[in-house]
């Protein structure tokens, strides 16, 4: 080690650069020069900048001198040789022990406590933790213990300063992923109103990203913001051009997903987009429309589990009986009236725990009893909405291909209710059930049986490798759109960019090179061949198609996607027709979810989060898996 290593101001500095001649220091990062290899600089750096860190730790202070202090020594003499054994046990004052102290861990340098800070804003807005928490004792205990170098920072210092940075930084490296990675995009959008009874609309984006290595469906929030204008057509209009034009991806948007609301989709008319009708918003007005009919039991079940709900000696009763009865130790659920798939999940329940609850009603609330009748709709009834439950599950998936599934999913719903419908003569039913089956089977047709038709759901069927022909109900609509996609595709295949680089290159070393002033007498003939070569790339494009639709059927639980990356060089022009058709997205549920974390961030605890940070909270929770972990 050199001389000037040695001095203790090397606690406090890092060597910069290869030649050694310069120094950082570890609390504010000023680089500082070292002539002659001199330490000066560093020492008065120290004391102007930093005078409350000590340059060299404290040790344990040296004892008085014996000589000085000493009482007289009126102990006997000993041998030698006992004073030379005990000689080792005695303090050495020059070379005294190092105490814990002498240990202090140093500060940590700046670039690693921002990462800490960094991560700790992650925390914060992933899982929903209120900003006042770097303010909570046992919360600082708990880091403290981790590592004593770490300062919390303040609640101020993440609102003002952490979070519209790491926010800021996240909503550049999303714009440019969204610029450079997407193909195609589709949009969904919902509204939600706070606690705080503040309107807010979320808008999030789907594509496609790929390269050499691999190919996945990705989803980004572009915004949830505060919004104070009315919510008619021409507003969520605007405010759906404002999203386009600020993300630069105009002329990307294929479609805009969202509820069936008028509003909603008026709005995506009235900007000339495609519109997806949110599917699960589909099933669950089918189904509510359908319940109407067993109405009655649903309101006696309900009942039921408000009594439970609100009497806690009721639930304290129901669950010694469970044990007694040696039933499953469940508590009923309740349900909501905005979600029907809430009052399969409260009927399944009650059957569960069926003896439990009426041996409990017969001891607390005879008056609250169900009929013979009603636990006979309730348990015709579950098998019927399962199906639903089972396929509002299934579509709202946020990582998986979703609109080339809603044909497929239409017809087993479909042929599902109409074959209950076809057993009723030989099937003992309840009549509330059949009315239920009767109107399940009409809201099905109505709200589903044109999307067959409709040329994003068609072409996403066709073109994902598990359905294809399988997928449609009806075989006059499979073969319309396929030769619709047929002529899209032979479209495409005009375009120089589709085609590979090996095939172009030999299509240019094809052409025929006639000397100046020497005409070939072939070339009359060239002529008319170069005439036929647009027709000869259509006819490309639907070889393509042809061949795709006789390749073996993809597993049902195989990944289209990866299907399509393994086979982007056998079918280019499909490829590149694909990826604007399975982005899209059948539901608006990614939005919901999100509304789902704002109602957490913003609780009762939380409710005075001013609008503005609730945006970035959501933004970074969102979007952080676009963020490569930082080490």
């Amino acid at each position: 080690m050199s001389a000037r290593k040695r001095s203790a101001l090397w606690n406090h500095f890092e060597t910069e650069g290869s030649d050694s001649k310069k120094a950082k220091c570890s609390y504010c990062a000023q680089v500082l020069a070292l002539p002659n290899g001199n330490v000066g600089n560093l020492g008065r750096h120290m004391k102007s900048k930093h005078p409350t860190i000590p340059l060299v730790p404290e040790r344990q202070a040296l004892p008085p001198s014996s000589s000085a202090t000493s009482p007289p020594n009126t102990t006997p003499s000993v041998p030698a040789l006992e004073q030379i054994n005990l000689e080792p046990l005695r303090p050495r004052y020059n070379n005294p022990q190092p105490t814990i102290r002498d240990f202090a861990i140093k500060p940590l340098p700046p670039r690693r406590a921002e990462k800490i800070d960094n991560q700790l804003m992650m925390m914060i807005a992933k899982e929903f933790h209120p900003l006042r928490l770097v303010e909570e004792e046992e919360f600082a205990k708990f880091v403290a213990l981790l590592n004593p170098s770490y300062s919390l920072p303040t609640r101020k210092t993440i609102s003002e300063s952490i979070l519209p940075k790491q926010y800021e930084k996240l909503l550049q490296v999303t714009k440019n992923k969204l610029a450079t990675d997407s193909a195609a995009v589709c949009l969904s959008t919902d509204g939600w109103t706070s606690i705080n009874n503040e309107s807010f609309v979320a808008v999030t984006a789907h594509y496609i990203s790929h390269d050499a290595a691999e190919i996945k469906l990705e989803t980004v929030l572009l915004g949830c913001i505060k919004y104070t204008e009315r919510h008619t057509a021409e507003n969520i209009c605007e405010l759906l051009k404002t999203f386009m034009n600020d993300w630069q991806i105009k002329n990307k948007v294929t479609a805009i997903s969202s509820d069936n609301a008028a509003n909603m989709i008026a709005a995506v008319r009235a900007g000339n987009w495609r519109h997806i009708a949110c599917l699960a918003h589909s099933i669950n007005r089918a189904v509510q429309t359908s319940l109407g009919h067993i109405s009655s039991t649903h309101v006696k079940v309900k009942q039921v589990v408000e009594y439970f709900k609100r009497s806690s000696h009721a639930q304290t009763k129901l669950k010694e009986i469970q044990k007694q009865l040696n039933v499953p130790d469940l508590k009923l659920k309740q349900d909501v009236a905005t979600r029907w798939n809430s009052t399969y999940d409260m009927l399944t329940r009650i059957v569960a725990i069926k003896d439990a609850v009426i041996a409990t009603l017969a001891l607390l609330r005879n008056d609250l009893s169900l009929s013979t009748d009603d636990w006979q709709i309730i348990e015709q009834a579950i098998p019927i909405l399962k199906i639903f439950n089972d396929v509002t599950t299934e579509i709202s998936a946020e990582k998986n291909v979703t609109l080339s599934k809603v044909s497929p999913l239409y017809k087993i719903m479909s042929n599902f209710v109409k074959g209950l419908l076809r057993s009723a003569p030989n099937t003992p039913r309840m009549p509330q059930i059949q009315s239920l089956l009767t109107t399940l089977d009409q809201q099905l047709d109505r709200r589903f049986a044109h999307l067959e038709s409709n040329d994003m759901y068609a072409e996403a069927t066709i073109l994902d490798p598990r359905f294809k022909r399988r997928g449609f109900k009806h075989d006059r609509n499979y073969e319309t759109a396929l030769n619709v996609l047929k002529q899209r595709v032979g479209r495409i295949s005009q375009d120089p960019e589709t085609i590979p680089r090996s095939t172009t290159s030999q299509s240019q070393a094809e052409a025929p090179v006639h000397p100046a002033g020497n005409p070939s007498i072939w070339e009359e003939f060239d002529r008319e061949v170069a005439g036929l070569r647009p027709e000869n790339s259509i006819a490309a494009g639907i070889v393509e198609v042809d061949r795709y639709i006789q390749e073996p059927m993809l597993s049902r639980q195989g990944n289209p996607l990866t299907w399509w990356h393994q086979r982007k060089e056998v079918y280019p022009h499909l490829f590149r027709y694909m990826l604007k058709r399975l982005h899209l997205t059948a539901t608006s549920v990614p939005c919901e979810r999100i509304f789902s974390k704002a109602g957490y961030t913003l609780s009762e605890r939380r409710s005075r989060l001013a609008s503005k940070k609730l945006e970035q909270l959501l933004f970074i929770g969102a979007n952080a898996h676009l963020l490569k972990c930082e080490k």
